[in-house]
């Protein structure tokens, strides 16, 4: 990358839409790249605020359900359930689930016991992982190098 060009920003807040998903069979969604500053501060606050409850499975249990929550806040703008198999599969009166802010907060905050909270947790962030790249894909394109 030229040096000339490291500030100049990037847009990270539109979202771009990802499907095949290893974690989220038939699941399209929208999402942020992980790289996005709010995501970025609020996940490392919350690892400075866990701490060594880290150590303990509960702590765990707790970090992994706040950490979904910052997915729901931050990372993830939409979803498009209609071809969704196995755990992302999820309905409302025989119906895709359509996207609401509040479904996601409940589905990544979720630690149910079919680990459907889980799967869109690890989705949603291998998700805003493959946008990360891509905005890095293109910033090295754009930079020549």
């Amino acid at each position: 990358m030229d040096i000339g060009k490291i500030n100049e920003p990037v847009d990270l807040a539109p979202g771009e839409w990802i499907d095949d998903i290893p974690a989220l069979m038939g699941a399209k969604v929208k999402v942020r790249s992980t790289n996005y500053k709010p995501y970025q501060i609020e996940i490392q606050g919350l690892a400075r605020r866990f701490g060594k409850k880290l150590n303990t499975k509960e702590g765990v249990r707790a970090f992994n359900i706040a950490t979904g929550k910052v997915l729901a806040e931050h990372i993830l703008l939409d979803w498009d359930l209609t071809g969704a198999e196995d755990e992302a599969a999820l309905t409302a009166d025989g119906q895709p689930l359509g996207f609401t802010r509040e479904w996601a907060q409940t589905v990544l905050g979720s630690d149910d016991q079919h680990g459907v909270g889980q799967a869109f947790r690890n989705g949603i962030e291998w998700a805003g992982d493959q946008v990360a790249s891509k905005v890095r894909e293109r910033a090295k394109e754009a930079s020549g190098n």
